[in-house]
């Protein structure tokens, strides 16, 4: 093997690497959005039907949880709920209320 190929060969590898690292920031991203649009919708079916704020929240909180996602805030404002959830890192944030 020459000193290019060699070369050629650790340039490929990293190229490599840094795709699939950013590959992976993208699924944990999309799955941190996924986990904060149901984790909303929960919260705000809970909220709607009558559960006092801190329930409706609790209610987040276990769909993130579900989701292997980790609640970071939960507020109601009128009658929407506002949720951000992370995933390894990465944010992502939901609004869900009645139609």
């Amino acid at each position: 093997m020459t000193v290019a190929s060699a070369g050629i060969a650790a340039i490929l590898i990293s190229l490599f690497a840094a795709l699939a690292w950013q590959a992976g920031n993208l699924v944990d991203k999309e799955q941190a959005q996924v986990a904060a649009d149901l984790s909303a919708v929960a919260g705000a079916y809970a909220f709607a039907r009558g559960d006092l704020p801190a329930v409706a929240c609790t209610t987040a909180q276990h769909i993130a949880e579900a989701n292997n996602a980790e609640l970071h805030t939960c507020t109601t404002a009128g009658e929407d709920l506002t949720v951000v959830v992370a995933v390894r890192g990465q944010h992502a944030r939901a609004k869900a209320g009645p139609l």
